[in-house]
């Protein structure tokens, strides 16, 4: 019977540790594949991006949509990529009037016309449910939007389930504008 147990101790201990594994990391083809998919499910025209991923702060509504083993995962997975820029060539949308898929331009710069803003997606560790954060700016007088959306997969696409944060601005005028306008009157 002694002998029999370092052999049953061992053969727990490596089933145990077997199904134990924690789930594996991301990669960053993986982390592409699923912001195109967004792109493409939600009917996103990302025509230009800012090369760097804005920070995302989790709402209190939106974190109760992830359990504590998706929340580690995520947290281990923006560590992981915390100096990731977005590459050209790596996203893309659909062109509606040519029925075909453009590369999205990665500004540099991120000063000048309407371009997006990414957040580094949170991905739950069955990779079922995204949080992203996405701005529209356009740099000028207009403003821009943005608001964080939970998507989830649903029969093999990513269908927008929740927003949180929405927000829509505008900017000012500057006062010569009010005088011209005023003097038009």
């Amino acid at each position: 019977m002694r002998s029999r147990l370092p052999l049953v101790i061992s053969i727990l201990s490596a089933w145990c540790l077997s199904a134990c594994k924690p789930t594996p990391d991301l990669t960053e083809k993986e982390i592409y594949t699923i912001l195109n998919e967004i792109i493409a499910d939600d009917s996103l025209t990302i025509h230009q991006v800012c090369w760097k991923f804005q920070p995302l702060q989790i709402p209190p509504e939106a974190s109760r949509e992830f359990t504590m083993r998706d929340k580690l995962f995520s947290s281990r997975q923006s560590e992981q990529f915390k100096n990731l820029k977005i590459k050209p060539a790596t996203l893309k949308w659909f062109r509606k009037r040519s029925r075909r898929y453009d590369f999205t331009v990665v500004d540099t710069v991120c000063k000048q016309g309407i371009l997006y803003h990414l957040s580094f997606p949170v991905v739950s560790a069955d990779r079922k449910k995204v949080l992203l954060k996405l701005t529209e700016d356009c740099n000028c007088m207009l403003g821009g939007q943005g608001s964080k959306n939970l998507y989830e997969k649903k029969q093999g696409r990513w269908v927008l389930t929740k927003r949180f944060d929405q927000w829509i601005s505008f900017r000012e005028k500057p006062s010569g504008w009010s005088r011209l306008l005023a003097a038009v009157k």
